[in-house]
């Protein structure tokens, strides 16, 4: 078809079967179709369209809770939320791009989205804004709470259970107190059995993303791994599982000396009954050092604020490769320290036997 036939036929569509076809597409293909001409470029800038493409990809986006965040968005405010937060963050050495510290950093700065899928149905959708409130010890706005946040070990949490009665589970930002979440049925009740390790259903079957929204910049990035980078089943208990997601956040140097920062998302859930019903026992999020200690608030707020200019990509290939680095990278820092430790416990082990011989020696043979 001649390329003149061809846009022809294309503007003989009237402009809402247009928007009809257009508001089925996926991110990517929108994107693509809005590079092909003119009159699609024009519908692809609907906010419409993108506001559609975030409440089905993130759920949370949609919830009362979030409008407040959307309303002062500008015309380009859904596709540049899209943009930042549908490709995950790619750890890559070669990424050394600097983005200056941002100073007067604060948790109310940042809002979160949190979105659970299993088999791609959203089975949890939450919103944070800033800290929980029930982690604020008396006036949240106070400079002593913010003196304390910032140097106490960073921890976001979304769910934390305190006690279980029965069949409810308290959770520790639910204003009631208590709450029961359950997913639709997990998988085969045959399958399900106490001594058996479902890990491997948990892998392929649970996603999780985690957005982070800069309130004041209109940025955003997803923590997420996506898919779980660790699974285990908690032997100790009955039908527990821990997952690890997060990514790699590059820093500067006077940020942390590794110049790495890991952003672990931990997800607790147990499966309850024969239908094995997903029960969610804790999701929060924290920051590590290349050494696994924790971070504190302070230097976790940075490290969210380099997070939103970091290299990202939409191959999950290959972030989980830059995963991998990392790993084989954490390791080998932690074979060197360990073995920096072991050489100086042993000269100072070798320093203590010289004193105690020459001292037992001018003891037992200097004249009296």
């Amino acid at each position: 078809m001649e390329h003149s036939d061809s846009e022809c036929h294309f503007k003989c569509l009237s402009q809402d079967l247009l928007a009809d076809i257009m508001v089925r597409l996926d991110g990517s293909s929108l994107a693509s179709a809005a590079c092909t001409c003119s009159e699609l470029h024009g519908l692809a800038q609907d906010q419409t369209l993108w506001k559609h493409l975030c409440h089905s990809t993130w759920p949370s986006t949609s919830l009362k809770e979030a409008q407040q965040f959307f309303s002062s968005f500008t015309m380009e405010g859904f596709n540049r939320f899209y943009a930042d937060s549908y490709p995950l963050i790619l750890h890559d050495r070669k990424n050394s791009d600097i983005i200056p510290i941002q100073t007067h950093l604060s948790p109310s700065d940042f809002a979160s989205f949190i979105d659970v899928y299993y088999r791609d149905k959203c089975i949890l959708s939450r919103v944070l804004d800033g800290m929980p409130s029930t982690a604020v010890c008396g006036d949240g706005q106070s400079n002593d709470y913010l003196r304390w946040l910032l140097n106490c070990p960073f921890r976001l949490v979304l769910f934390d259970v305190d006690s279980v009665e029965g069949d409810e589970v308290r959770s520790a930002n639910d204003e009631y107190g208590y709450t029961q979440i359950q997913a639709p049925t997990f998988m085969n009740p045959v399958q399900i059995g106490k001594s058996k390790d479902h890990s491997k259903e948990l892998v392929e079957g649970i996603r999780l993303s985690w957005v982070v929204l800069d309130k004041k910049r209109g940025r955003a990035v997803n923590l997420s791994s996506w898919k779980p980078v660790l699974v285990k089943k908690i032997w100790a208990t009955e039908g527990d599982y821990l997952m690890h997601f997060g990514c790699i956040v590059p820093v500067e140097e006077n940020v942390l000396p590794h110049k790495l920062a890991e952003c672990l998302i931990l997800a607790r859930c147990r499966l309850a009954g024969k239908e094995g019903y997903l029960r969610w026992k804790e999701i929060s999020m924290h920051f590590e050092d290349t050494i696994g200690a924790h971070i504190n608030g302070e230097k976790s707020l940075i490290i969210i604020n380099r997070a939103l200019y970091c290299s990202r990509s939409s191959k999950w290939l290959v972030v989980e490769k830059g995963y991998q680095q990392f790993e084989e990278q954490k390791q080998e820092i932690i074979r060197k320290t360990k073995l920096k430790d072991t050489i100086a416990n042993w000269l100072f082990l070798s320093f203590e036997v010289s004193i105690f011989i020459t001292f037992g020696y001018y003891y037992f043979f200097s004249p009296i």
